[in-house]
């Protein structure tokens, strides 16, 4: 739901019955596999591997969520014999549902029903996929993107805005370039969460920054370029705080919105600035809208020009803005001497514009909000502006824990926002969490803040009754959770 996705890939390993039962519940169409990463062994290992795919089948067909069984070891080599022999098993247990297999080779044998491919060929500047006649020659079976971005761009919830923003891009690339094609069934990003790895993924502390969520789930930006492909609830994230000191020469840089709203309008300090509505990546539902203009009707509202003066030196500050002073295009060079001669400007003059509605310079706070707008209707609204106060929120997975064979678990994601709502990313503070009741944490009982966002889970410990969590930060009311322990069987 927080996602607005459509299907998950099990990532070459199957997962528990638990799992594919939300699955069931929730509607969201599974792809999953047979275990294993590249390596294919001897004829012993291959049997063994037949028979997983016989059991994978038997354990899982009766879940209607199960579209595509994955009979392939993940990113393996081509082996024939060997793959029409799973394929076979599949289609022998359960001929009501196609087959796949993960594969990172162009034009490699296809034996089974759809031909499944990691695309990791997007690098920002370049097409977001690969054609589907560079990949296979199989113009009749379908073709998919079973993995994207990850490795190419792992970005952590701590990164600076533009990282953030630009996994959220990328990601947008790719969806939009399948989209565009025609001849894609679908995408698959890799991945949802971050997660403890080896060496060779680790960021040095062994973590896998490649999710569009941290470890316990919490959004990154990217998260919200996915969220705002549907229509369930009002979205709107903006990629940047808008604050100069986040800029190079304080020069606000390129600012994009993830929303599902038909216009979002902006403004300065409550004055209203303009609209935007377009977005490049045509093919989605909802694609990321940039934020390319922050003079607008300032020139007309504030300065008092008329329409035509304020349009061409409107243009003049947006170029200096794109490209510097020191770097503007020859026919913009010409635009602001026109500029300045006709309307009698000195170059001071052209200084303090650009300070006052490019650079921001020497001005009183600036509060840029935005409003979401739906059907004519504001229907989300988001305001970005130095903070002075912090606050913390917590969501819980589900407050009523059950014990039955084995213990419950519930996931608590905290976040420390600022006065306005956004996420305080740069609140790297240490929350105190105390418990009392018949569970203990999975984890320390003190919580570093990462981006402004952590977590932490809550394990029941045989007992029942209440269970209380007191999460402490400092400069911030605490926050208090109520949960509660009951045995399988027993009344809620």
């Amino acid at each position: 739901e927080e996602l607005s996705v459509t299907a998950v890939r099990t990532s070459h390993y199957p997962q528990s019955q638990a799992f594919i039962d939300a699955c069931d519940a929730l509607g969201l169409l599974v792809f999953t596999e047979i275990p294993g990463w590249q390596h294919i062994g001897d004829e012993a290992w291959k049997e063994q591997a037949v028979q997983n795919t016989r059991e994978m089948v038997l354990q899982y067909r009766n879940h209607p969520s199960i579209v595509l069984w994955g009979v392939r070891i993940n990113e393996s080599q081509d082996d024939d014999p060997f793959y029409t022999a799973t394929n076979q098993v599949a289609h022998e247990l359960d001929p009501s549902r196609p087959t796949s297999g993960v594969r990172f080779i162009e034009k490699s044998s296809l034996l089974e029903d759809v031909y499944a491919f990691n695309d990791f060929s997007h690098t920002g500047q370049n097409a977001g996929a690969k054609p589907r006649d560079k990949v296979t020659t199989d113009s009749k079976k379908a073709f998919l993107i079973s993995e994207h971005n990850g490795h190419m761009f792992p970005t952590k919830a701590f990164d600076p805005w533009w990282k953030r923003q630009e996994q959220a891009l990328r990601h947008a690339a790719v969806l939009n370039a399948a989209m565009k094609s025609g001849g894609h069934a679908g995408c698959f990003g890799w991945c949802m969460f971050d997660y403890p790895t080896h060496k060779d993924f680790g960021s040095g502390d062994r973590v896998c920054y490649h999710g569009v969520m941290d470890a316990f789930r919490n959004p990154k930006l990217a998260a919200a370029m996915y969220h705002s492909q549907g229509d369930d609830r009002p979205v709107l994230e903006v990629g940047s705080p808008m604050a100069i000191g986040d800029y190079a020469g304080g020069d606000i840089g390129s600012v994009y919105l993830f929303t599902n709203a038909d216009e979002v309008r902006l403004y300065k300090n409550d004055q209203y600035v303009t609209s935007f509505r377009e977005s490049a990546y045509e093919a989605l539902p909802h694609g990321p809208i940039a934020v390319d203009d922050i003079v607008g009707q300032l020139l007309e509202t504030e300065e008092g020009f008329d329409k035509a003066k304020a349009e061409m030196l409107r243009e003049c500050l947006l170029a200096a803005k794109k490209y510097g002073l020191a770097n503007l295009p020859l026919k913009d060079k010409a635009r602001m001497g026109l500029a300045m001669t006709l309307f009698g400007m000195t170059f001071e003059d052209g200084v303090q514009l650009y300070n006052k509605y490019i650079g921001n310079w020497g001005n009183r706070v600036i509060s840029w909000r935005y409003d979401a707008l739906k059907d004519g209707e504001v229907v989300a609204s988001r305001t970005c502006c130095p903070s002075t106060r912090l606050h913390l929120e917590a969501k819980v997975s589900h407050d009523h824990l059950i014990e039955g064979d084995t213990y419950d678990m519930a996931l608590i994601r905290l976040r420390i926002a600022d006065e306005f709502g956004n996420t305080a990313s740069y609140a790297q503070l240490p929350l105190r969490l105390v418990l009392t009741g018949p569970a203990e944490l999975v984890g320390p009982t003190v919580a570093v803040a990462e981006g402004g966002c952590t977590g932490t889970l809550i394990r029941t410990t045989g007992g029942e009754g209440p269970v209380h969590l007191t999460v402490v930060g400092k400069n911030m009311e605490p926050i208090e959770l109520d949960l509660t322990v009951t045995k399988r069987g027993e009344p809620q």
